[in-house]
C-alpha cells in the first residue's frame, strides 16, 4: 500500500525557498568569479576588519562613491580566517579584486593611484590576522568599534533573524556563551568541524572584548596602518568617517553623500538585566582598550 505524501510544512517550503535563491545566486557569482580567475588581479590596499554591527556596511558603501575606489567582487570575502576559503588558496581571493591593467587604466584616467579593499568584519576570528599579515602586510587597516554592550544587543537581534535562529532569550544566551568558554570550548581553526553548528550561537560577548582582538593584530602589524574610528561618535556623521578613512588611504577629497548607519534598531529595548550585566563585564575590557588607543571614548570603564 503506498502511503499519501506528507504535505510540507509553511515552514519547510520557506526554506526550500530560501535553499533555492541562495543555489542561484551562487551559481552566478561563481561563473563572475570564473571570468577573472585566471587574470592577473592586484591584492587589497585595505581591510575593514570590524567589529560586526558596528557600522562596516555603511562605510563601505560610502567609500565606493569615491571614484577612486576600485571595489571587489563582494564586500565580505571570508577569506583569511575561513578554512574553507582559505584553503582555495591566493588565486582565489585574488580572483575577487580587479585585474592589473584595470587598476593601471584607472589610474592613468583619475591621474592618482586608485585602492581596492574588502570588508569582512571578523577580526576577533583566530587566525585572522596572522593569515593577512602574510599575504597583505602593507594594507591600511579600518576598525570601527561600537559601544560593546550595544554591539551585543544588535549582534543577538541579528541572529534572531537569521536563517539559523537563535532560539534562547538573551540573558540565557549571554549565559550558555559563558558555560561554554568557561569550558574551554572557544571556536578555533583546529575545530572546524564544529564551528558551523556553534558559529550562529557565540560571539555576543566575546567579540566585544576588543582590547585583547587588537593586541593580536598590533603584534602582526604596526600601529601606523591602522585607523580606529567610534561608532557612537560618527553614526550620526558618516560623511566624517568616510572623509577620514579617505585620508587614511591616501584618496584625494571627495564630496560624500551621506547614507544612514544602520545601527541595528530591531524596536525591542534590552533587557535591563542584561544590560546592567554586559556593561560590569566590559568595564576593565573598555579600559584597556582607551590605554591601547590613548583616548577615552566615555564608554563604562575602569581606568588604570
Amino acid at each position: 500500500m503506498i502511503s499519501e505524501p506528507v504535505p510540507a510544512s509553511p515552514e519547510g517550503k520557506a526554506r526550500r525557498r530560501v535553499g533555492v535563491v541562495v543555489r542561484r545566486r551562487l551559481r552566478a557569482y561563481r561563473m563572475d568569479l570564473a571570468k577573472y580567475y585566471r587574470r592577473d588581479c592586484v591584492l587589497p590596499d585595505f581591510l575593514i576588519i570590524g567589529a560586526m554591527k558596528s557600522g562596516t556596511t555603511t562605510l563601505f558603501h560610502m567609500l565606493r562613491q569615491h571614484p577612486g575606489f576600485l571595489p571587489p567582487l563582494a564586500k565580505e570575502l571570508q577569506y583569511f580566517h575561513q578554512p574553507r576559503n582559505f584553503r582555495r588558496g591566493e588565486a582565489w581571493y585574488r580572483a575577487h579584486f580587479p585585474r592589473q591593467s584595470q587598476f593601471d587604466a584607472a589610474r592613468a584616467q583619475l591621474g592618482y593611484r586608485p585602492v581596492t579593499g574588502e570588508a569582512t568584519p571578523a577580526m576577533s576570528a583566530p587566525g585572522y590576522a596572522r593569515h593577512a599579515a602574510a599575504l597583505v602586510p602593507h594594507a591600511r587597516l579600518m576598525v570601527t568599534l561600537r559601544n560593546p554592550v550595544d554591539r551585543a544587543w544588535s549582534h543577538y537581534q541579528h541572529m534572531r533573524r537569521n536563517m539559523l535562529p537563535e532560539k534562547l532569550d538573551f540573558g540565557s544566551a549571554l549565559a550558555r556563551e559563558q558555560d561554554w568558554y568557561a569550558r574551554g570550548l572557544e571556536l578555533t581553526t583546529d575545530n572546524f568541524a564544529t564551528l558551523g553548528p556553534r558559529l550562529h550561537k557565540l560571539g555576543y560577548v566575546k567579540r566585544g572584548q576588543y582590547a585583547e582582538q587588537i593586541e593580536e593584530w598590533l603584534r602582526h602589524f604596526p600601529r601606523e596602518q591602522f585607523l580606529f574610528l567610534n561608532f557612537d561618535a560618527w553614526k550620526s556623521e558618516p560623511v566624517a568617517a568616510a572623509t577620514r578613512i579617505a585620508e587614511h588611504l591616501g584618496l584625494p577629497a571627495h564630496s560624500f553623500q551621506a547614507a544612514a548607519a544602520n545601527t541595528g534598531g530591531y524596536g525591542k529595548a534590552m533587557p535591563e538585566q542584561c544590560r546592567e550585566y554586559l556593561t560590569e563585564h566590559f568595564r576593565p575590557w573598555n579600559a584597556r582598550l582607551f590605554n591601547l588607543l590613548g583616548e577615552d571614548w566615555g564608554w563604562p570603564c575602569q581606568l588604570q
